[in-house]
C-alpha cells in the first residue's frame, strides 16, 4: 500500500540488552547485585555470591524474584518461571562447585522500571535435573536424600476466556523432571520443562484436561476441569467471571511488567495504569449493552467489505497498538506488511529493505517461514518478529511455541476478533517498499507454489483469514525496478501466482472446512492497469481493493488533488486520474480486455493528505496547480500528512459540524473534484486530503455504483477526537448493506 517508513525506535525495543547474574550462594550466602550500565528499558548487571557452606555440592538450583522479563540466558537454565519468580539450574559444566567457590550465570533482560534488583535470593544444593543439572547420579540430586514420585498438588479446576490469555501452572512435590498435559483445548499448549499451560482459547466448552508430573521416581496424574467461557464484557474482568476481584488483580500481577493482553492502557507494558483501570471496575460487571455501536448494521465480509489497513510499524512511530482499533468499525483488517521472499532472486536486485537495522532481502531469507521438514524456495517471512508476534528475534519467530507472544500484534488481533464477531482478518504481503522479490517468484512455477505454501503456512500458524497480495506493480511503476520489470509478461506471471495461492487457500479449507480470503491491491493509474488483466485477476481473487489515491503528490512539480473525485488536472494523460475515473477503468475494462463486476471491486480511500512547500497565490489566490517542492509533515517528517496530524498541527479546525483552516491556512472546497485542500499564503504551503466531508461523498459515489465496498490506508491516521471529524466513523455510516 504505503511506504514501510519505519525508520523508528524498534532498534530501542530490540535492544533489551545484556546483564550477567553472577550467583553462587548458600541460603545463608552474602550476595551483592550492582548494575555496569542501566537505561530505561533494561540494563546490564552483576549478581556476586560465593558457596561459603564449607562444604562442595555437585549441582544447585537459585531461586529469586526480579520484575524483569530474562529473554535469554546462559551458564544456567531457567526451569520455571512463574509471574516474577524464577528457578534457575545449573548447566553440565558448572554444577560441581567447591566450597568458596563462585560461577557465572548471565541473561538478557528487559524492565519497565531502571533500577530494578532481584530480590529473594535461594541459593540450595541439588536439582531437579533441568539442562545437565549435575552429576549426583541415582536421584539424589548430588544434595542427599531420596527422591519421591511426585504428587500433584495444584488446583484441580479453573476458568478461562475466549481470545483472552490464559495460564495455569502444574505445581508437584518430588522436584519433576518433566510435565504433560493432554486433551487441551485449542490455543493452549503446556511447556513440558516448566508445566506452565498457557495461550488464548479460541472456543468456549468444558474440558477434562489429564496433567502428569514426571521424575527418576516415577509419574503422578491428575485432572484438571478448565471451563472456557465467552469474554465478559466488563473490561478489569480478566477471568471472565462477570465480576472483578482480587483474582483479577492476581492475573493482572503474573503479568507485570511484561507486554500481555492485560495492556489495556497500550503502554506496552502490564503496569499501574492496567492495574488503575482493574481498580475502577471492581465489584460486580454491568449487564452488557448488547448494541453499543449499532453493530447489526456492520455487513458481514460476503454482503460489503469494509477493508482497514494496519500497519505493523504502527506501535512505534504512531502509538497506536492493536487495542486501539475500533473493531467495530471494520470487517476486515489487512495487516501490513509482511515480506516476500525469494532465496535465489537475482543479487542485482538485492538491497536494504529495513533501514533500521540494515537488512536486505537476503538477510531476511533465512528467516522465511515454512513448514517443519521442508525448504522452500521461496515464501513469506515477518517483516518484524517482535511487534508481529513478540518475539526476542528472528530465529525465535520460526520455532515459537505458542506462535506468538501475549501483547505481540498477532496475540492482540485475536482479541480484538473474539470480541468483534464480523471481523476476519488477512495477511496483506509486499507494498512500495517490498515488492521487489514479485518479478522473480512469479515468473517460476516451484517458487509459485512454495510461495503459496509458505503464505497459507503463516495464515493458518498465526490465526488470520486470508491474503491479500500488494504488488506494486506488475510491470513496473513501483519502488527501484529498473531493469526488474518486464511488462509484456508480469501481468501473465501474477495472473499464475495468484491462482497458486488460490489453489493452496481451497487445500487448506478442505483440511479444516474454513472459508479464506484472497485479495489484491490494484493500481489506480490506468498505466499500471494495463499491465493486468483485472476480469481474469477477478475470477482468482475475492475482490480487488483499488488504490483510488496517490494521483498527485509532492513527486509533481505542479500541486493537485490526491483523490479527486473527478479529474481537475489540465493534462491530457491524467484524464482518468481520479476515483471515479480508475473505477470505471475496472468496471468496463482496458485494451478489449473485460471488466470487473461491480461486487468485487472495494473503493480504496486515503487518511492521509500530500503537500508542497514554496507555492504562491496563483490566480485563484487557492495554490492549487501551482509550482511547489515537496513537503514533509509536521513531526514525523514524511510525505504522507496523516489526517489526524492536520489537527495535532493546528492547521485544520472543526467546530459546530463545520471544517475550516487554521493557525494562518484556509480550507477551500473544490465543487468538480467534490474534495476540500488548504493552503497558507504566509507559508506559502499547500496541502490536499480528505476528510469526513468528502468521505461521504465516496461512500455515496460507492453506494450507486453497488460497489463491494471500501478500503482505506491506514488506520492509525484518523482522528479519534471530536464527534464529525472521523473518517472511519464516515465510512461506517457511509457504507450501507447492499
Amino acid at each position: 500500500m504505503k511506504l514501510n517508513s519505519k525508520d523508528v525506535s524498534w532498534k530501542n525495543l530490540m535492544s533489551k540488552i545484556a546483564c550477567v547474574l553472577l550467583m553462587v550462594s548458600s541460603a545463608r550466602a552474602a550476595s551483592t547485585f550492582s548494575y555496569t550500565d542501566q537505561w530505561t528499558s533494561g540494563g546490564q548487571g552483576v549478581l556476586r555470591a560465593s558457596n561459603d557452606t564449607g562444604a562442595a555440592v555437585t549441582s544447585w538450583t537459585l531461586e529469586f524474584d526480579w520484575g524483569a522479563t530474562i529473554t535469554s540466558i546462559w551458564n544456567g537454565s531457567i526451569q520455571s518461571k512463574v509471574g516474577n519468580h524464577y528457578v534457575v539450574i545449573n548447566t553440565s559444566w558448572n554444577g560441581a562447585l567447591a566450597a568458596g567457590a563462585a560461577t557465572e550465570v548471565g541473561c538478557v533482560f528487559n524492565t519497565s522500571a531502571p533500577g530494578v534488583q532481584p530480590t529473594n535470593l535461594v541459593f540450595r544444593a541439588g536439582n531437579s535435573g533441568g539442562t545437565g543439572g549435575g552429576t549426583g547420579g541415582g536421584g539424589t540430586g548430588g544434595g542427599g536424600g531420596t527422591i519421591s514420585a511426585p504428587v500433584i498438588t495444584s488446583a484441580t479446576s479453573a476458568n478461562a476466556s475466549v481470545g483472552i490469555l490464559f495460564s495455569y501452572q502444574i505445581t508437584a512435590s518430588g522436584t519433576p523432571t518433566s510435565f504433560g498435559a493432554t486433551s487441551l483445548p485449542a490455543g493452549l499448549a503446556v511447556n513440558t520443562t516448566t508445566g506452565l499451560i498457557s495461550g488464548t482459547p479460541t472456543t468456549a466448552a468444558v474440558t477434562n484436561i489429564s496433567m502428569s508430573a514426571t521424575n527418576s521416581a516415577g509419574t503422578a496424574s491428575a485432572a484438571l476441569a478448565l471451563t472456557v467461557a465467552q469474554p465478559s464484557q466488563c473490561v478489569g474482568d480478566l477471568n471472565g467471571d462477570n465480576v472483578v476481584d482480587t483474582s483479577d488483580v492476581s492475573l493482572l500481577l503474573l503479568y507485570w511488567g511484561e507486554p500481555s493482553a492485560y495492556d489495556f492502557d497500550g503502554s506496552g507494558l502490564t503496569d499501574s495504569g492496567d492495574m488503575s483501570i482493574v481498580l475502577l471496575s471492581f465489584g460486580p460487571c454491568e449487564i452488557p449493552n448488547t448494541d453499543p455501536v449499532g453493530y447489526e448494521k456492520m455487513p458481514t465480509v460476503e454482503q460489503r467489505k469494509i477493508v482497514g489497513y494496519y500497519p505493523n510499524w504502527g506501535i512505534y512511530q504512531k502509538n497506536f497498538p492493536v487495542t486501539k482499533v475500533r473493531g467495530d468499525r471494520v470487517n476486515m483488517i489487512n495487516y501490513a506488511f509482511l515480506i516476500p521472499l525469494d532465496r535465489t532472486m537475482p543479487s542485482a536486485w538485492d538491497r536494504i529493505v529495513s533501514s533500521y537495522r540494515g537488512w536486505t532481502y537476503t538477510n531476511y531469507a533465512a528467516y522465511l517461514q515454512q513448514p517443519a521438514g521442508t525448504t522452500l524456495s521461496a515464501g513469506v517471512g515477518l517483516f518484524d518478529e517482535w511487534a508481529d508476534a513478540g518475539a526476542a528475534s528472528a530465529s525465535a519467530a520460526l520455532t515459537m511455541s505458542p506462535a506468538y507472544n501475549a501483547g505481540s500484534n498477532f496475540a492482540q488481533l485475536q482479541t480484538l476478533k473474539a470480541a468483534n464477531s464480523k471481523l476476519r482478518t488477512m495477511i496483506s504481503i509486499g507494498g512500495w517498499t517490498l515488492s521487489t522479490p514479485f518479478f522473480s517468484i512469479a515468473r517460476d512455477a516451484q517458487k509459485r507454489a512454495d510461495f503459496a505454501k509458505s503464505a497459507v503456512y503463516v495464515v493458518k500458524r498465526y490465526g488470520f483469514d486470508g491474503i491479500d497480495v500488494d504488488w506494486e506493480y506488475p510491470g513496473g511503476g513501483g519502488l527501484v525496478q529498473n531493469g526488474i520489470s518486464d511488462s509484456a509478461t508480469d501481468g501473465d506471471n501474477y495472473l499464475l501466482l495468484l491462482q497458486a495461492l488460490r489453489n493452496e487457500l481451497n487445500k487448506q479449507t478442505l483440511i479444516d472446512g474454513k472459508t479464506y480470503y484472497l485479495s489484491i491491491a490494484g493500481p489506480g493509474g490506468d498505466t499500471n492497469i494495463s499491465n493486468m488483466d483485472p476480469k481474469k485477476i477477478a475470477g482468482i481473487v475475492d475482490w480487488i481493493n483499488i488504490m483510488t489515491y496517490d494521483f498527485h503528490g509532492g513527486w509533481d512539480s505542479m500541486t493537485g488533488l490526491n483523490a479527486p473525485m473527478v479529474n481537475v488536472d489540465p493534462n491530457v494523460g491524467a484524464a482518468k486520474w481520479s476515483v471515479a475515473g480508475a473505477t470505471e477503468v475496472y468496471l468496463t475494462g482496458l485494451n478489449g480486455k473485460g471488466g470487473v463486476p461491480a461486487s468485487q471491486l472495494v473503493l480504496g480511500v486515503p487518511f492521509y493528505g500530500r503537500g508542497w512547500n514554496n507555492v504562491a497565490a496563483g490566480a485563484s489566490g487557492t495554490g492549487l496547480g501551482q509550482a511547489g517542492t515537496e513537503a514533509t509533515s509536521p513531526g514525523l517528517g514524511e510525505t504522507e500528512f496523516p489526517y489526524n496530524s492536520l489537527f495535532s498541527s493546528g492547521v485544520l479546525a472543526y467546530s459546530n459540524g463545520v471544517f475550516s483552516g487554521a493557525g494562518g491556512y484556509t480550507r477551500f472546497w473544490n465543487a468538480t473534484a467534490q474534495v476540500p485542500y488548504l493552503y497558507s499564503a504566509s507559508a506559502k504551503k499547500f496541502i490536499t486530503y480528505d476528510d469526513a466531508q468528502s468521505m461521504a461523498v465516496k461512500m455515496n459515489f460507492a453506494n450507486q455504483k453497488a460497489l463491494g465496498g471500501a478500503m482505506f490506508w491506514e488506520m492509525s491516521e484518523d482522528t479519534d477526537s471530536a464527534s464529525g471529524t472521523s473518517l472511519i466513523d464516515a465510512v461506517f455510516t457511509g457504507m450501507r448493506l447492499p
